[in-house]
């Protein structure tokens, strides 16, 4: 018995506690809540900005009214940001006005299924500035100011899209450049063409306070190739040397005057890294003349001739204009010794002892072993 009423007592407790809780879940009240709001232009295909922005926190406090559990519900909710967009819980007119933000809240999804009352909201009003966007392509161009290049500089893309309110648009001459950071142009090899990707576009035109702005493309490729920066360098003095072929080295002798061994005042033009490599002296320039024997006939046994120079020694890129200049080159066929032809015996005068009538012999009679077959004092 005892048992039967502890447990009666246990139910009746359980279905009070319940219906209490029910109750309080349907019982009107009044709660108070602040709601982070996001003005959006949506899919609208305008532009806005509010025109007293210090005005707007980023938020909204509502007064809610309506059943706990219905509050409570919506409190939970909410704590992720309610996005009014234009064209949807905002007007979509262009111009400046005045948003009744109590009608848009009301419009919101969250809040038009909740079942509960929106009684007030603060800020009442938010200033809104709206106008239609336009498009428009413009020509991207690098910024060469000061840049020094060899050979076509290209932009990828050609053209960017720009879009921004149609006010400003009919107001403004905009340009498109692409400006390459000091620190990456400083990274080039100068000579190499070289992708540079990643470069900032800036628009330039844009009038004071412009809005509602935006850049599709605000990146580009560039691909250059720097200049060579050169210095001149003039030596007194670059010694001449000879190029010649054994061939004709075999047949003829060369000489050079020596008011022709050197050349004077020779201009040396090339990169600045080169250029320091020969002012150190770590390379010694020199100049190289090549002579040609093909227009020297058979029968001149001297001649007077311009070598054909060309530097020698120097840097890759290091050049000097040795067009205007000459070096003389005296040649002179060396003596030929001819061999006499040999006698009726078959000596060669080289043959013959130096003693000796006739034939070297102290006897005056020829050698036998020496003899032709068929000649006196042969054994035949």
């Amino acid at each position: 018995m005892k048992a039967e009423t502890v447990r009666t007592i246990l139910v009746v407790s359980i279905v009070a506690v319940l219906v209490w809780l029910f109750a309080e879940s349907r019982t009107l009240r009044t709660r108070t809540v602040t709601v982070p709001v996001e003005i959006s232009a949506g899919g609208s295909g305008v532009a806005f900005r509010l025109t007293d922005p210090d005005a707007w926190t980023g938020s909204v406090e509502l007064d809610l009214a309506g059943p706990t559990g219905l509050i409570e519900a919506l409190r939970t909710r909410a704590g992720d940001t309610v996005v009014l967009e234009i064209g949807s819980e905002l007007p979509a007119e262009t111009g400046n006005r005045s948003i009744d933000l109590l009608e848009a809240i009301r419009r919101d999804e969250l809040f038009a299924d909740s079942g509960l009352t929106v009684r007030r909201i603060s800020p009442r009003l938010l200033d809104l500035q709206t106008d239609r966007l336009e498009t428009l392509t413009l020509p991207a161009e690098v910024d060469l100011e000061g840049i020094s290049t060899a050979g076509p500089v290209t932009i990828e893309p050609a053209e960017v899209t720009v879009r921004l309110p149609a006010g400003i648009a009919r107001e403004v001459d905009l340009h498109a450049i692409a400006r390459i950071p000091p620190n990456r142009l400083a990274a080039l090899t100068p000579g190499r063409r070289t992708e540079i990707s990643q470069v900032p576009i800036e628009l330039l035109g844009l009038p004071d306070g412009v809005w509602g702005l935006r850049l599709m493309e605000p990146r580009a490729v560039v691909t250059l190739a720097l200049r060579v920066r050169t210095e001149s360098l003039t030596l007194r003095e670059i010694p001449v040397r000879l190029s010649l072929l054994p061939t004709d080295l075999a047949g003829w002798a060369f000489e050079v005057p020596p008011e022709h061994r050197v050349l004077e005042d020779v201009v040396l033009s090339g990169p600045v890294s080169a250029i320091e490599q020969i002012r150190r002296g770590d390379t010694v320039p020199g100049a190289l003349a090549t002579v040609d024997l093909g227009g020297i006939g058979e029968a001149t046994n001297e001649a007077a001739l311009a070598g054909v120079l060309r530097l020698t020694g120097v840097p890759t890129g290091v050049v000097a204009d040795l067009s205007g200049r000459e070096i003389r080159v005296e040649v002179r066929r060396r003596a030929v010794i001819e061999e006499p032809p040999p006698t009726e015996r078959g000596e060669s005068p080289n043959d013959r002892p130096e003693n000796g009538p006739e034939n070297g012999s102290e006897d005056g009679l020829d050698d036998p072993a020496s003899a032709p077959a068929g000649s006196p004092g042969s054994d035949g």
